[in-house]
C-alpha cells in the first residue's frame, strides 16, 4: 500500500487533488476493504472519509474543512462524478458509498472477528432498528455498543463518558453517522482520544440500513443520478446541497486548471525505458523500481512507456502493461511507435520528448544513451535533465554502424545538455572523466533480499533437479556471452543441465547461431524469457550462475543471482568486478578455455561452491540498496 506520512499516521496516499482542494484515494470497493482492515491504528486511530461532490464544495469554502479531510488516513470517493474524474486519469476505481461498504465490511468482519461500535442517529429508535436488520441481514456480527448524541454539542462528561465507553468495549470499526462535515470533524478530534480503532463517517447509512430513509435503486446509482433521487425524496433539505452546489462543483472545475495548486508534487518523467512493469531488460528494472519508492515519497511519476509487444512474444505481456493508464500511482503513458526494432526506439524518443515538453515537469529523467539523443529540445525549454547512464551501448555487437552512431550522440548529448549525468559503474565514471572530461555520479543499481522457493514448477516443465544445472539469465544477444558458456560446457563431463533462460531482443541470426550450437547437447536447455515463480525457482536452486560477458552497464541478473545466495561466475570486465569483489569466480572475458576450467574446478569442488554461496546473500543485499538509489537520485533531482 503507498503511503505518505503524515504528523500523526500513516496516510494513504492521495492519488490527485479534486478542485486543488480535497485529496482522494481512487479504489475499487474490494481494495478499499482490503486496505480498510490493513489500516494501522497507532499511535492514533484510523479515520476513513467517503469524499462526494459536496466535500468538495465545502472545502473551497472552508480550507479548514479541506485540511479535515486531507488529515484523514483515507478518502475514498463517494460520488459519481468524481468516480469519472479519477477513470479519466487512468485510476480504475468504483464508487465507494457507506451503505455498500458497509455491508462488504460486515461480511468481511464475520470471518475476521471485527467488532462494531455505531455513533450517530437520530434517537435510540433508530439505533434498535439498525441493531434489529444488521442482526437479521448478517448472522455473526459482532455490535459491542451505540450511541445516539443529541442535537448539541456534548459537555466534556458527556464526551469522556463516550470515550471511555468505546474505549472499554476495544471494537474494530466505529461507525459514525451525524452528517458531513460534522462526523469527519467528530472523528478528527477523537482520533487521539480513541485507543486503536478504525473510525468511518458514512452519514445517511445509518437512516438506510434502519429503514427510515429509502436507499436509490441500484440502475440509478449506476447511472449518478442518486442525487435527483435524494432531492425529491427530501428537497426542502438537500436543494442548496445539489442545485446550488452542482453549479459550484461545476465552477470550481473550470477554474481549477488555471488556480495555484498548493497540493502540487514534485513530478519527474521516466524516458528511455521499453515498458513498466516488466523484465524485458535491466532499464526496465530500474525505471520500476525507482518510480515506485519515489511515488512513496511523495513524488508524481508518468512513465513513457513504448507501444509494441514484449521483446520476446505477445504470450509475456503482464496484464498491466501494454494498455495500462496507470501503474499503481504511476502514470503511463504509451507512445506510438513502429514494430521495427531498429526504428522504434529512435521514433519514441522523438515522440516522447515533444509529449514531455508539455507535461509541466520538474525533472526528465533519461535512461540509456540513446534516448539522450533528443536532449537538446527540453534543455532548450529550460527544462532540468538527469541523464542515467546504464552502460556504453554503442559497443554492443548487435548495433550496426548506424544504430552505433545514433548511440554515440546520444552519449554526446548527454555529456552536453544534462544537468545531472548518473553511471552504474566506476569504470564508466572514468570512462566519462577521461573521454568528456565530464563528471559524473556513480549511483549503482539495488537489490531487494528475495524469498527462495523449491523446485516445482522447473521440475514439471524442464525435469531439472535442484544443485542439478548451471543457470545462465540474460538477454540472448552477443555480448552477453552465452555462446562462450555452450562451447566451455560441451566440453566438461557431468550430468548436470545448462539452463539458457532469456528472450532473443531482435538478435534472431545469433539466436540461430547459439541454438545450432546446442543442438548435439540434450544437457543444454533453453526456456525463453521466464519471469514470475519460474524465475524465482530458477534463481533458488541453481548450482552455478554463470555470467560470461564481453559488455555490461551494470548486470541485475548478478545481483539478483548473488542475492538468492548462489555461486557466481563472471567475466572479469570491471562492471562485473566492482559488484563481486572477492565473493565470486572471475575467468578472463572471451576465453573459453579459463571459463571451462573454472566451472570444471568447481563441478569438482562442492564444498568451493558452498564456500562462495555463504555470506553472497548478505553481502550484495548489503551493499545495494533501491531506497540508498533513490535517496541519491532525489538529491540529484532538486540539484
Amino acid at each position: 500500500m503507498n503511503t505518505e506520512c503524515s504528523s500523526k499516521n500513516s496516510r494513504v496516499r492521495r492519488a490527485f487533488y479534486v478542485c486543488n482542494s480535497v485529496g482522494i484515494c481512487p479504489m475499487t470497493r474490494k481494495e478499499f476493504v482490503e486496505q480498510l482492515f490493513d489500516l494501522p491504528t497507532e499511535p492514533v486511530s484510523a479515520t476513513v472519509d467517503l469524499v462526494g461532490m459536496p466535500a468538495v464544495v465545502s472545502s473551497k469554502s472552508d480550507p479548514t474543512i479541506a485540511d479535515m479531510y486531507n488529515s484523514s488516513t483515507m478518502a475514498v470517493i463517494d460520488g459519481m462524478p468524481l468516480v469519472r474524474k479519477a477513470r479519466r486519469k487512468g485510476y480504475k476505481c468504483e464508487r465507494c458509498s457507506g451503505p455498500d461498504m458497509m455491508g462488504m465490511v460486515f461480511e468481511e468482519g464475520i470471518k475476521r472477528g471485527a467488532t462494531h461500535y455505531f455513533y450517530g442517529g437520530k434517537n435510540e429508535e433508530v439505533l434498535t432498528a439498525i441493531r434489529a436488520n444488521l442482526e437479521r441481514d448478517y448472522p455473526g456480527i459482532n455490535i459491542v455498543g451505540m450511541y445516539s448524541p443529541p442535537f448539541r454539542p456534548l459537555t466534556e462528561e458527556e464526551d469522556a463518558y463516550v470515550c471511555n465507553e468505546i474505549n472499554a468495549l476495544k471494537p474494530t470499526f466505529v461507525w459514525v453517522g451525524i452528517g458531513a462535515p460534522k462526523q469527519e470533524k467528530w472523528m478528527q478530534e477523537h482520533a487521539s482520544k480513541l485507543n486503536g480503532v478504525k473510525m468511518l463517517g458514512v452519514g445517511a447509512a445509518f437512516d438506510f440500513i434502519a429503514g427510515s430513509l429509502a436507499k436509490a435503486p441500484e440502475w440509478i446509482e449506476k447511472a449518478g443520478l442518486e442525487w435527483l433521487f435524494r432531492l425529491i425524496k427530501e428537497p426542502k433539505r438537500l436543494w442548496r446541497r445539489y442545485i446550488i452546489g452542482g453549479f459550484k462543483f461545476l465552477a470550481y472545475n473550470i477554474k481549477a486548471p488555471f488556480e495555484r495548486n498548493p497540493y502540487k508534487r514534485f513530478k519527474v518523467a521516466m524516458i528511455g525505458h521499453k515498458r513498466i512493469p516488466s523484465r524485458e531488460g535491466g532499464v526496465e528494472i530500474v525505471v520500476d523500481e525507482i518510480s515506485k519508492r519515489l511515488i512513496d515519497r511523495g513524488y508524481d511519476v508518468d512513465a513513457y512507456n513504448r507501444s509494441g509487444y514484449h521483446v520476446s512474444g505477445r504470450e509475456f505481456e503482464q496484464k498491466n502493461g501494454r494498455h495500462a493508464k496507470r501503474y499503481g500511482h504511476i502514470r503511463i503513458i504509451t507512445i506510438p511507435t513502429f514494430q521495427n526494432g531498429k526504428l522504434n526506439a529512435i521514433v519514441y524518443t522523438v515522440l516522447a520528448t515533444i509529449r514531455a515538453l508539455f507535461g509541466h515537469y520538474d525533472v526528465l529523467h533519461y535512461h540509456a544513451e540513446g534516448p539522450c539523443a533528443m536532449l537538446w529540445l527540453p534543455k532548450l525549454f529550460g527544462k532540468r535533465i538527469v541523464a542515467t547512464i546504464h552502460g556504453l551501448d554503442w559497443q554492443r555487437a548487435k548495433w550496426g554502424n548506424f544504430a552505433s552512431k545514433v548511440l554515440k550522440d546520444g552519449e554526446k548529448m548527454a555529456v552536453k545538455y544534462a544537468d545531472e549525468m548518473i553511471v552504474l559503474s566506476k569504470n564508466v565514471q572514468q570512462y566519462f572523466l577521461d573521454t568528456y572530461g565530464r563528471k559524473t555520479h556513480f549511483i549503482p543499481n539495488g537489490i531487494n533480499r528475495p524469498v527462495k522457493y523449491p523446485v516445482d514448477l522447473t521440475a514439471k516443465k524442464y525435469g531439472i533437479a535442484a544443485n542439478e544445472y548451471i543457470l545462465f539469465l540474460a538477454r540472448l544477444v552477443p555480448e552477453k556471452g552465452v555462446h562462450y558458456l555452450i562451447e566451455a560446457f560441451e566440453g566438461i563431463k557431468t550430468d548436470k543441465k545448462l539452463v539458457i533462460a532469456g528472450g532473443g531482443s531482435y538478435s534472431r541470426e545469433y539466436m540461430t547461431k547459439i541454438k545450432d550450437m546446442a543442438a548435439k547437447d540434450d544437457r543444454i536447455i533453453f526456456t525463453n524469457f521466464i519471469q514470475g515463480r519460474m524465475l524465482e525457482e530458477l534463481y533458488s536452486n541453481a548450482y552455478l550462475f554463470v555470467l560470461p560477458s564481453d559488455v555490461e552497464g551494470m548486470a541485475l541478473s548478478l545481483l539478483e543471482a548473488m542475492s538468492y545466495g548462489n555461486c557466481c561466475v563472471v567475466s572479469d570486465i570491471p562492471e562485473n568486478t566492482e559488484v563481486i569483489e572477492d565473493k565470486a569466480v572471475v575467468f578472463k572475458k572471451g576465453d573459453v578455455e579459463d571459463l571451462r576450467s573454472k566451472l570444471d574446478m568447481l563441478l569438482n569442488d562442492e564444498s568451493l561452491v558452498d564456500s562462495y554461496r555463504t555470506g553472497a546473500a548478505d553481502f550484495i543485499c548489503n551493499k545495494y540498496n533501491w531506497d540508498d538509489v533513490v535517496t541519491e537520485t532525489e538529491k540529484l533531482y532538486h540539484g
